[in-house]
């Protein structure tokens, strides 16, 4: 049989600068409620049209 190998590469959320909603959660350890208003409060918010994502930076 033919297998494929896929080369997936795992990248450590410590080390992306933009984050989505749920990558922020699990980081910040936040319900998705909190994790938005905290967000939101900091002006770590980045809208790339429907998509919202978080810049780590800020936040830190």
């Amino acid at each position: 049989m033919n297998e494929r190998k896929r080369d997936v590469a795992i990248t450590m959320l410590s080390d992306k600068r933009l984050l989505s909603i749920e990558e922020f959660r699990a980081y910040a350890g936040l319900g998705e409620n909190v994790a938005r208003n905290v967000a939101e409060r900091t002006g770590a918010v980045f809208r790339v049209g429907r998509r919202v994502l978080v810049d780590r930076v800020k936040f830190d």
